[in-house]
């Protein structure tokens, strides 16, 4: 991917924080649940913007005497320093009512945290191709949209669920 395509996909530089797009809207859950757990009834739904440090990396890479750049996005937690590497960020508009938690982390150590992730990631990746240079090509405080869930079920009672606005994953709290 060259670096005018990528880029063009980050807003400019801005002052207030960004939001990844929510792949997964309000009126979509019902329908997730069902997945989860065909007896999973949906209750009251709360949006949440969660905050993250977006990294956006790039390295050149030989292979066939050609030589290219190569990119990898890394989110890192603001509250818990977890980091995960993806591809195709994509921004949206912030979830109507959310709540906000405050970043509970300083930018720096998640920098870090978010280089090494990379690299691992890199090296598993080009274990037989020659790769020059990790340069940090951005950096943004970003939201990541949530949905905290309660939801009934016929065996278990009142339940509440995280669930992920981006990948429907969830977490039951």
């Amino acid at each position: 991917m060259n670096e005018a395509h990528h880029n063009a996909a980050w807003p400019p530089a801005i002052h207030e924080e960004a939001w990844l797009r929510a792949r997964l809207p309000r009126d979509a859950l019902a329908r997730r649940l069902a997945g989860i757990d065909p007896a999973l009834r949906l209750g009251e739904t709360q949006a949440i913007g969660f905050p993250y440090l977006l990294c956006l990396y790039r390295w050149e890479v030989r292979r066939f005497g050609r030589r290219r750049q190569e990119w990898m996005s890394c989110l890192v937690d603001r509250c818990q320093g977890v980091s995960t590497t993806f591809e195709g960020v994509e921004f949206g508009d912030p979830l109507a009512v959310a709540d906000l938690p405050h970043a509970e982390l300083e930018t720096p150590p998640l920098e870090r945290k978010a280089r090494q992730h990379v690299m691992q990631v890199r090296r598993h990746r080009l274990k037989r191709r020659s790769a020059t240079g990790l340069e940090l090509a951005r950096c943004e405080t970003v939201r990541k949209p949530l949905w905290r869930v309660t939801a009934h079920h016929a065996q278990h009672g009142e339940l509440a669920l995280l669930v992920d606005g981006l990948n429907g994953g969830y977490y039951l709290l």
